[in-house]
Order: C-alpha cells, then sequence, then structure tokens
C-alpha cells in the first residue's frame, strides 16, 4: 500500500495544481451574496467529476488491462503515451498562450457545482495525472479497502489547491482576506508558468515510471 501511495503521489500533487480553477475559485469568494456557498459548490462539482471519472476507470482499468496479452506492457505504454500527450499539450501552450480571463462575479444567481463539474471536465492538466495515477492505483492489485482509501487521498489532494480558498473562508473568515489577495496576486503573475512546469515534470514522471515498467518486463 505504501508503495503505491507514493507511486501516485507525484500524480496527485501534479494534478493539483490548477492555476486557472484557484482564480475562478477565488473570483467567486470576492463576491458579495453567497461567495462562500457559490465556491464551496464549485469545488464539490469539480470533485463529484473526479470521484465519477476515478470510480469508473478504479473498475475498468484492471479488467481492460488483464484482457490484453501483456498487461504490463500496457499500462506501461499507457503511462509513456499520456506522459507525451501532456509535452505536447505544454509545448503547444507557448504558441497558443493566453492569460486567463476571469470576469468579475455580480450578483447573478449562478449553478456553481454544475459549474465546477464541467470546468473539471475539461481540465486536462488535473485530469490527465488524475486518471493516469487511478490508473495505477488499480492495477497495482492492492486488497480492496486499501484501494479505496489511496483512491480516495488521491482526490482529496487533487482537489486541496482548488478547495484551499474556500477552507480558509470558512475557517478563517476574519484573516482570510490577508491570506488570499496575496496569493490571488502571485497566482496572476506566476500562474500560467507554474502550471507548464508542474505539467511538464508530470509528464517527465510518467515517461519515466513507463519505461522503467517496460525494463522490468524485459
Amino acid at each position: 500500500m505504501d508503495h503505491t501511495f507514493f507511486e501516485i503521489l507525484p500524480l496527485a500533487i501534479g494534478a493539483a495544481f490548477s492555476p486557472t480553477g484557484l482564480l475562478f475559485v477565488m473570483m467567486i469568494l470576492s463576491g458579495k451574496e453567497n461567495s462562500k456557498k457559490g465556491a464551496l459548490g464549485f469545488v464539490l462539482g469539480g470533485t463529484l467529476l473526479l470521484t465519477l471519472v476515478g470510480l469508473f476507470l478504479f473498475f475498468t482499468a484492471q479488467p481492460v488491462m488483464n484482457a490484453t496479452r501483456h498487461p504490463n506492457l500496457t499500462s506501461s505504454i499507457i503511462d509513456i503515451g499520456l506522459g507525451i500527450l501532456i509535452l505536447l499539450i505544454v509545448a503547444l501552450s507557448f504558441f497558443f498562450k493566453k492569460k486567463p480571463k476571469i470576469k468579475a462575479p455580480n450578483n447573478k444567481k449562478r449553478p456553481y457545482p454544475i459549474i465546477g463539474f464541467f470546468y473539471m471536465s475539461i481540465n486536462l492538466s488535473t485530469l490527465i495525472p488524475f486518471i493516469a495515477a487511478v490508473k495505477i492505483i488499480s492495477v497495482n492489485k492492492l486488497a480492496l479497502w486499501d484501494n479505496f482509501a489511496i483512491f480516495l487521498v488521491t482526490v482529496v489532494i487533487t482537489m486541496s489547491m482548488i478547495a484551499f480558498p474556500v477552507v480558509i473562508s470558512y475557517a478563517m473568515p476574519q484573516e482570510s482576506k490577508k491570506i488570499l489577495d496575496p496569493m490571488n496576486a502571485f497566482i496572476v503573475k506566476n500562474g500560467a508558468k507554474l502550471g507548464d512546469v508542474f505539467f511538464a515534470l508530470v509528464a517527465v514522471y510518467l515517461i519515466c515510471h513507463g519505461v522503467i515498467g517496460l525494463m522490468n518486463i524485459i
């Protein structure tokens, strides 16, 4: 269990780094009415999407791998393929770089849980590492409860960055502005660059993980 946890930990941390999602949550929190509930709804919507995707992979990845002639080979190739896909996305981001435009909040009621759900469905910088992590959990053949425990921890870690402002706003309402304003300024200035770095590191890790898997087979 410990080996599997440390195996997926870099992927979960990489998936957690989502500058656009963080800015979106802080934008919601800057609203006047029900801002905390709206931000919480956004986070819960994203968490629901990850949970559904994760559970689907959790129960299907191992049977699909076992249906192939060489499950370990297939798993390693998938890791390498996901790593290469991430590198391509990072490379393309340099040619089509756009600063995230986060509109100021208004007083209209919005279905933030639904927005969070669909945001997470297109947030590739979170989805790809998360999918890779769940695949590893599924194919490592641990006891069922160990698998579920690691899966839940993976979801929590993955959502931790986006959820952090919401936790602070509830736990420290008087001090939250002092904590979140500098964070917001830092992410606006450096978030895109740091996001590319984290995403590229995840790609390197996945490729290395896949190559090591191939070497163990050979």
